[in-house]
C-alpha cells in the first residue's frame, strides 16, 4: 500500500508543478524585486469562473518587511471609475437611467452649467453649454469637465458628500463644450455618481454595497477601510532623490491615509475613492468578463456590459468605453498608485496587476511583461 501511495504522489507531482509553472510570472518578476527596483507585487491570472493564478511578490511594507499577500489592501483610486460605471449600467439596466437623456434629468442643478472660454484678447468669458450634458459624455470623459473642483484640489478628492458636490461642480467653469473634446474627469465621474444617489434614493456606498458588493461576495471593497483593513494596507514607494532607493512616498499620500478612520470628514468618492484586494476586485472583472453574470448571479445584461466595453469616444483620439480603456480585444483601468485590471475578450483571461507606487518606471515594464506571461496560450 506504501508503494502504491508513493507512486500515486511520484505519479501527480509532475501534474502539479507543470500547473504551477503554466504561467511563469514569479520568475517574470522577481528580478525587480530582488533589484530593489519594486516592493512588492500581487498578480491574479483569471478567467469568468474561476482564479486560474495567484502570485504575490515581495513587500506590501519593505521597512517591516510585511509581505504581499492576496488580501493586502490597496487603495485602487481610478479603478473605482468602472465600478461606478456598473453601478450606473444597473439602472439603465432597470429603465432608471438613460445613457442618452440629459443629465439635467436626474441633476437638475446643472441646468446652469458654464463653460470658460478664452477670447482673441485673453480674456475669458463663461458661456452656457450649447448642448446637453449626458451620462454617456460623464463616463467616457467627454462632458467637458476639469479633472477635479478647486474645493477638492484644494482639500481631498472625498470630502464632500455627492449633494454638496453637485453643487461645487456647478460653481467649477467648465473647459470645453460637451462632445468636443476627450479630458480625464473625476467631477464627471462623481455627478454620475450622484445620479445614481439621487435615482436609488440611497447613498452611493449603500448602492455599490446592495446592487454589487454583496451579490458577489466581496467583503473587502470600500469606501471606509476599518482598522483591522486599514493594517494590511499597501505602502507606496517612490525612489528617492539619488534615484537609487525605494522610499516610502509620503508625500499626499500620508495625509490622505490619516484621514481614513475619521468617516465625519469623509465621503464615498465614485471617481477614485474605492479600496480594495486583488481577491475581491477580481470579481468584477470575471463578471464583466462573463458577460454581466458571476457565480450564477447575474449583475448586468449582455447589453450593458456591451455597452461599458465599446467606444463612445467617437472620432476623438483616445480609445474610452464606459469607464475603461478599450481596444476592441481588451478593455479595463488603473489607478494613480499601480493597480490595474485589463479583461482580454479573445482568450478570455482576467488580468490583475497590484501594486503601490509613485512614479516607478520600472512598474510598467513589469506590468507589461506580466501581460505577456498572462496571455499566452
Amino acid at each position: 500500500m506504501k508503494r502504491l501511495i508513493f507512486a500515486c504522489v511520484l505519479f501527480l507531482c509532475p501534474l502539479v508543478l507543470v500547473a504551477a509553472d503554466k504561467f511563469p510570472v514569479a520568475e517574470t518578476l522577481e528580478p525587480y524585486i530582488k533589484n530593489g527596483e519594486l516592493p512588492g507585487i500581487v498578480t491574479i491570472i483569471a478567467d469568468k469562473d474561476t482564479v486560474l493564478q495567484v502570485d504575490t511578490l515581495g513587500y506590501a511594507d519593505v521597512e517591516s518587511e510585511r509581505p504581499m499577500k492576496s488580501d493586502t489592501l490597496f487603495w485602487i483610486a481610478s479603478q473605482t471609475k468602472p465600478v461606478t460605471a456598473v453601478a450606473v449600467m444597473i439602472l439603465v439596466d432597470e429603465g432608471k437611467l438613460s445613457l442618452t437623456e440629459p443629465i439635467t434629468k436626474y441633476l437638475p442643478e446643472l441646468a446652469d452649467l458654464k463653460v470658460a472660454i478664452v477670447k482673441e484678447d485673453k480674456c475669458t468669458v463663461l458661456v452656457p453649454v450649447d448642448k446637453p450634458i449626458t451620462l454617456e459624455m460623464l463616463l467616457c470623459h467627454t462632458a467637458g469637465f476639469e479633472f477635479l473642483t478647486p474645493f477638492q484640489s484644494k482639500h481631498r478628492i472625498d470630502s464632500l458628500p455627492m449633494s454638496q458636490f453637485v453643487t461645487t461642480a456647478v460653481m467649477t467653469p467648465m473647459r470645453t463644450q460637451p462632445g468636443t473634446a476627450y479630458h480625464y474627469s473625476n467631477i464627471g465621474i462623481n455627478l454620475a455618481g450622484a445620479a445614481v444617489e439621487r435615482v436609488a434614493g440611497m447613498p452611493f456606498e449603500d448602492f455599490l454595497e446592495k446592487r454589487l458588493f454583496e451579490p458577489l461576495g466581496m467583503k473587502e471593497t470600500t469606501f471606509f477601510p476599518n482598522e483591522e483593513q486599514l493594517k494590511r494596507l499597501a505602502t507606496p514607494y517612490s525612489l528617492d532623490r539619488g534615484r537609487t532607493k525605494l522610499v516610502p512616498a509620503r508625500a499626499g499620500f500620508a495625509d490622505f491615509t490619516a484621514s481614513l478612520p475619521n468617516h465625519k470628514v469623509r465621503y464615498a468618492e465614485p471617481g477614485g475613492g474605492l479600496f480594495s484586494t486583488p481577491n475581491d476586485l477580481v470579481k468584477v472583472f470575471q463578471m464583466l468578463q462573463g458577460n454581466g453574470e458571476f457565480n450564477g448571479k447575474r449583475i448586468l445584461s449582455e447589453t450593458a456590459v456591451n455597452e461599458i466595453r465599446s467606444r463612445h469616444t467617437g472620432s476623438l483620439n483616445v480609445p474610452y468605453g464606459l469607464c475603461v480603456n478599450t481596444n476592441y480585444v481588451e478593455y479595463g483601468h488603473g489607478g494613480a498608485l499601480g493597480t490595474e485590471a485589463v479583461v482580454n475578450t479573445r482568450n478570455g483571461r482576467v488580468l490583475l496587476y497590484f501594486i503601490q507606487h509613485q512614479g516607478l518606471e520600472k512598474s510598467e515594464e513589469a506590468k507589461r511583461k506580466f501581460y505577456e506571461v498572462g496571455n499566452r496560450p
